[in-house]
């Protein structure tokens, strides 16, 4: 036995000995001393031993049963897979963009007005009273040093002359490579001989437009200069010797106050930084001409490069669009916009968008409202805006302007004034270029006119930009108007805030809702309206959105809608509607819809333009500080209710209550990708939209009443389906007859005809998985090959489907065995 069991010295081997139908297991090993026999074991000579252990008499486990395979997947669960990937549950919004240490200061300085209850001027009170004491703080100090005030965070001079990239005049991304750019810059006392903000009082004549395309702005100080109340409203304080001027601007339902320092561009450089050839460019040689030089091309309003007064001498155009550019950020910001909203930006008061070939009443719109200008009411005009489109058979732009009599298309208008007498109900009308004007029926010249008409209606005749025409030619003419109502202290606002979340196909409105409490009856204009993008330029994200809401009493049928917004089309900041309220309570649906725009996302923008850091941290802290209005109370949080009572006249305090409920939804991701909580962000495979769909969108109801105690809140129902609304579609909907058939259907289904169907609907989501290979998996309760006492180890064998949970208890279990 030992020499046919036991390996030569240096050698091991493992042999099976069979005794009496037991098996053993037999280890031979050399070693180089007496071994001291283990228990249980034999010493043999020449030093070997043999160590026998009882191994149970268990058959091995059974192999596993080849792949299988399911049959092909269902054509809806294909689709279905492949909605979920790309409209997904959960989307994110960046909502800061500056560092967490930078952001956080910055908000604690900031008081937010995202839910307010307050007279509709009481914000613009504080907003001029704050920026008086700001300006006379300014000028105190400017005194003190004998130094005239520089805006050192937004030197226009500096930015043009020192740095390269010019913060002042370029957004973040510019678009065109070849732009051209400002000369110069200077103080007003070194443009203008003998300086005044206003030459008398404000005036439309004096506006005259320069290199930025801002007609829209221009147009809107052009209707509200009719009544100099207004632009004496938003300029509220300056000193003209130390150079600063104050002014306020109504934002995303507050007023905010912006300063400025009193250097302006000019169009030509200086007589001792510009050469030969610069000089040529104007007509003037070096030689002895300096003189001559300052005086065509850096003196007075034609010195400038952006917009000026027509007399020589005033200022209040060039510096009230200056403070228009910095409180968006820069130039580039305000090229391109729509009049309506620049007069809500100046005036605090709500635009409607009209198309004139949707007046149902022409009669009452001239009699209630178009004639009532510059009282209640505050209009302008432009001819198209369908912008893409084209038909094919029209002809050049110069041919079609002639056609239209000199009106210019893509291009705003003032309505200035109306006339009602002797046969005639005329318009006048500003072109804020101050000239091109209308060549039809009462244009300067034409045959309406004679001194008993010039006289009346104190007109002249001269390529200023001002006309009259026929009400019935400017309805004909321009095809879409402006109108903004204008709030007095007499009404009562009060506003909330809240995010929501846009799926790609908006069938239906939003889930989460507001409320208004009406105490009396009243009137009111409810607007609902995004975030004014204009201040964050570049930031905007990936989408854009448009707005609709309805109206209609709480617990009533939704047939019974008493208002319901329309799609502006190119107002898409806002949409309102005017409605008597009766004393009760109302709900407001709000459907939001998203369209994808090309443009990068947030922070490609911000990685792109990192080295741009004072550009970045300029435009950040407005996107930070806008985007915080949908992360207050009320409106971030699904599982809570806040509500707002409209307070009395002169208090800013609202009242406000919240209830929490305890069913919290999932937190948005501070990303801007789609993503549930157990995504993996490298896993393209589960993933076949490479672009998922990721829209959110704050968005503010305000309720201009004359109520001082309207309450106004947000309802947002909890996560279980008793407080989910049934779906929402609106009377002229397509799919709205469908919809009340399949309703109408399930309510006559008896119970078992439910049951019936959610067994069905069960086993075809059971049957239709992808394709995939399966395998017989193990009992997870069956105990490996071997006892607790046996030394072999057998591995654990784990399928992957088992969950984490399953797997760790098992490899704790092995590892607690003994050996």
């Amino acid at each position: 036995m030992e020499g046919d069991h036991v390996p030569t010295e240096g050698r091991s081997r493992t042999e099976d000995v069979q005794n009496e139908g037991e098996s053993f297991d037999i280890q031979a090993q050399s070693t180089g001393q007496e071994p001291t026999p283990p228990s249980g074991g034999l010493v043999l000579g020449g030093g070997q031993s043999i160590k026998l252990m009882l191994v149970p008499d268990t058959p091995p486990p059974a192999p596993a049963p080849p792949p299988t395979k399911i049959g092909k997947p269902h054509p809806q669960q294909k689709m279905k897979k492949f909605w979920t990937n790309f409209d997904p549950e959960y989307v994110g919004k960046v909502t800061r963009v500056l560092p967490e240490r930078i952001a956080d200061r910055s908000l604690l300085r900031t008081k937010l007005e995202g839910e307010t209850a307050h007279r509709a001027v009481l914000s613009y009170d504080n907003a001029k009273e704050n920026c008086i004491r700001d300006v006379k703080r300014i000028i105190r100090e400017c005194r003190d040093s004998n130094q005239k005030y520089t805006d050192t965070h937004w030197d226009i001079e500096r930015d043009l002359k020192i740095t390269r990239i010019r913060d002042c005049l370029d957004g973040l991304t510019v678009e065109d490579d070849e732009k051209e750019y400002p000369a110069d810059a200077k103080r007003v006392s070194d443009i203008f001989e003998e300086p005044q903000f206003y030459v008398g009082k404000a005036s439309f004549d004096d506006i005259l437009q320069g290199s930025v395309g801002d007609c829209w702005f221009l147009a809107a100080l052009s209707a509200l200069s009719c009544n100099p109340h207004f632009i004496e409203r938003v300029c509220v304080y300056q000193d003209q010797t130390v150079g600063v001027y104050g002014f306020v601007f109504h934002r995303d339902g507050e007023w905010h106050q912006c300063i400025i320092d009193d250097k302006l561009f000019l169009r030509a450089p200086a007589y001792d930084e510009s050469g030969d050839v610069v000089l040529g460019q104007y007509g003037v040689r070096r030689a002895n001409q300096e003189g001559q030089y300052q005086e065509l091309f850096q003196r007075g309003s034609q010195a400038l490069y952006f917009a000026q007064c027509r007399n020589q001498n005033e200022t209040w155009v060039s510096l009230l669009e200056k403070a228009y550019a910095k409180v968006h950020g820069d130039y580039a910001s305000i090229s391109g916009g729509q009049t309506g909203e620049a007069i809500e930006d100046l005036t605090g008061g709500v635009t409607t968008e009209i198309y004139t070939s949707n007046i149902l009443d022409l009669e009452y719109f001239w009699t209630k409202e178009l004639s009532r200008n510059s009282k209640d009411f505050v209009f302008s005009c432009a001819v198209a805006r369908w912008r893409e489109w084209r038909p094919y058979h029209s002809a050049n732009e110069k041919v079609r302007e002639e056609r239209r009599a000199g009106i210019i298309s893509q291009h705003a208008y003032a309505i200035l004034d109306t006339y009602e007498g002797h046969g005639q109900r005329l318009v006048k009308i500003r072109n804020p270029w101050g000239r091109k004007e209308w060549t039809g029926a009462w244009s300067d010249g034409s045959k309406e006119w004679d001194s008993e008409w010039m006289t009346r209606l104190n007109h002249q005749f001269g390529d200023d930009g001002i006309f009259w025409m026929t009400y019935k030619d400017m309805v004909s003419k321009y095809k879409y108007i402006d109108r903004t109502r204008i709030f007095g202290p007499e009404w009562h606002v009060a506003q909330q805030w809240m995010t929501v979340q846009v799926p790609w196909s908006t069938l239906d409105y939003q889930t989460n809702h507001f409320s208004i409490d009406v105490p009396k009856d009243t009137e009111a204009v409810i607007v609902l309206s995004q975030l004014d993008d204009r201040y964050f330029k570049g930031l905007q994200g990936k989408y854009n959105f448009t707005l609709q809401f309805r109206v209609q009493k709480e617990d009533e049928d939704e047939d019974e809608y008493i208002a319901r917004s329309k799609m502006n089309y190119e107002l898409v900041r806002s949409v309102n509607v005017e409605v008597p309220l009766q004393k009760g309570i109302y709900t407001v649906l709000v459907k939001v819809e998203a369209f994808a725009s090309g443009r990068e996302d947030v922070e490609t923008v911000i990685r792109n333009n990192i080295n741009r850091r004072d550009k970045i941290t300029q435009i950040g802290k407005l996107y930070d500080l806008a985007h915080q209005k949908g992360q207050l109370p009320g409106s971030s949080s699904p599982s809570s209710t806040t509500s707002t009572s409209t307070s009395p006249s002169g208090s800013s305090t609202p009242t406000s209550s919240t209830s929490k409920t305890p069913a919290p939804a999932p937190a948005a991701s501070t990303t801007d990708r789609a993503s549930s909580p157990n995504d993996n962000d490298d896993d393209k495979e589960k993933d076949p939209a490479r672009n998922p769909w990721n829209a959110s969108c704050i968005v503010g109801l305000r309720v201009y009443s004359k109520q001082a105690d309207l309450g106004l809140k947000v309802v947002v129902p909890r996560n279980d389906t008793d407080n989910i609304l049934p779906p929402t579609l609106d009377r002229d909907d397509v799919a709205k007859s469908a919809l009340d058939e399949i309703q109408a259907a399930a309510a006559e289904k008896t119970d078992e005809e439910r049951e019936q169907e959610e067994k069905e609907c069960g086993n075809a989501d059971a049957n239709g998985d992808d394709v995939k290979d399966t395998t017989a998996e193990p009992n997870p309760d069956a105990k490996p090959s071997g006892d607790e006492h046996s030394s072999v180890s057998v591995p654990n064998v784990t399928s992957e489907k088992e969950e984490d949970s399953t797997q760790n208890e098992n490899e704790n279990q092995n590892q607690n065995q003994p050996a």
